[in-house]
């Protein structure tokens, strides 16, 4: 498929438009104005669907799952792990106080 420009020429002068006789000219056209054209474009557009926990959408579920889990208030405990393995869980106390325990492995 090709894009036609389509040129004209005024045949007379024409103030209310602002042409003169003879005065090449474009005329301003919509998708709506060329039948047919609203359907193909319809065809090209994609569209998409917010993901859920079970279908994809502009993510996976799978990343929406995790999106999900992410913790967005004050968090009352976090966890860290060091060099060796060992996780560790920082809290706070009420006076704002860091406590550092260390997590059991349920490894026997």
């Amino acid at each position: 498929m090709s894009t036609k420009i389509l040129q004209l020429k005024a045949r007379n002068d024409n103030s209310e438009i602002g042409l003169s006789k003879d005065e090449n000219y474009y005329p301003k056209t919509s998708a709506d104005a060329v039948v047919g054209l609203d359907k193909f474009i319809v065809k090209q557009v994609v569209t998409y669907h917010p993901a859920t926990e079970t279908n994809d959408g502009l993510m996976t579920a799978t990343d929406k799952k995790k999106l999900n889990e992410i913790k967005t208030e004050p968090l009352e405990e976090l966890k860290l792990k060091s060099p060796d393995g060992s996780v560790f869980v920082l809290s706070v106390d009420n006076d704002g106080k860091p406590i550092f325990t260390k997590e059991e492995s349920n490894v026997h």
